[in-house]
């Protein structure tokens, strides 16, 4: 019987320093029954000459070359190049473990799951050191409300491996941040079941330049906008996960005060929202599961946002 088809789609852009760590690592896979689409964003660097490079001396590769988009739109590209009946997405600064594919396609056909997903990490070291047997199968509505609650099954799209015909009319969004969060949902709502593995099977490498590594901008507001189309798109069917996507989203504005004051922004429109959102959300969210100093923080800041900023600035 043939095996299942793995496609591994990579966006690809200005990211010569780790790109054949990166692809090497795909390469080892135990898995054979791969293909490698690498996706070439428009680099500026020798990115998308390593990626013909690579096709050279595989011909499991598939190399795609495109004007830059962003992210959204390379794996889009990816995925209409992709002829696999599972995808899995790599950044291309990043790295798997060999046996990720092999141990994701036997739990899809084990647990007759459309959604596979292992641990992430930022430590590469820490790669194949978990629990591989060690299996949580969640149906549609706990796998929601772990991505909405930082749970097991995370929001990211990394780390996972999806059955192809989930992204039949799913594509992630090109005209914003935050992509994963305004698409993973949508996937996971189609599938009865995921299954998480908790081995780290996915090596993420923190990104100074990303969204989480930069001083506070304008862009990053999108999340809310982001946020206000998920609780939209699950109201009618999911109603109970509504407060917990709206402890989310009060989470979120804690963090992004505390980003607002240690980085010195100075938008007092973007100030005020998220001050306005901390305080509508702050009682419902000291009786949630997240940590008691967000918490703290969170009080503080609808309380009296002018002392919240100095002792944020301080701590910074």
């Amino acid at each position: 019987m043939k095996s299942d088809k793995v496609s591994i789609i990579v966006p690809v852009y200005n990211v010569e320093k780790y790109l054949d760590e990166c692809v090497k690592s795909i390469l080892a896979q135990t898995y054979e029954n791969i293909e490698i689409v690498l996706v070439d964003d428009g680099s500026k660097d020798t990115s998308g000459a390593m990626c013909d490079e690579y096709k050279k001396t595989d011909d499991r590769i598939v190399v795609v070359h495109k004007e830059n988009g962003g992210l959204s739109s390379a794996r889009n590209a990816g995925m209409e190049n992709a002829s696999g009946d599972y995808y899995i997405f790599v950044d291309s600064d990043d790295t798997i473990s060999p046996d990720m594919a092999e141990e994701m396609v036997k739990k899809a056909n084990e647990y007759d799951a459309k959604i596979v997903s292992s641990l992430i990490s930022e430590e590469q070291e820490k790669l194949g050191t978990g629990d591989i047997n060690k299996v949580t199968v969640y149906d549609t509505h706990d796998a929601l409300k772990s991505i909405f609650s930082d749970g097991l099954v995370v929001t990211s799209s990394s780390g996972k491996m999806y059955a192809a015909e989930l992204f039949e009319d799913i594509r992630f969004p090109t005209e914003m941040i935050f992509e994963d969060f305004a698409t993973i949902y949508k996937v996971i709502r189609k599938a009865p079941k995921v299954v998480v593995f908790e081995d780290w099977q996915y090596f993420y490498r923190p990104n100074p330049a990303g969204i989480t590594g930069t001083p506070f901008y304008h862009r990053k507001m999108q999340f809310f906008e982001v946020a206000d189309k998920v609780t939209s798109g699950i109201s009618s069917d999911y109603s109970d996960l509504v407060p917990v996507i709206r402890n989310r989203i009060t989470r979120q504005a804690i963090s992004y005060y505390r980003d607002v004051a240690s980085s010195g922004y100075d938008d007092a429109d973007d100030t005020k929202f998220i001050i306005k959102t901390v305080r509508k959300g702050i009682w419902k969210y000291l009786f949630s599961r997240y940590k008691a100093k967000s918490k703290m923080f969170g009080l503080l800041i609808a309380i009296s946002p002018p002392l919240a900023r100095k002792v944020f600035a301080k701590k910074s």
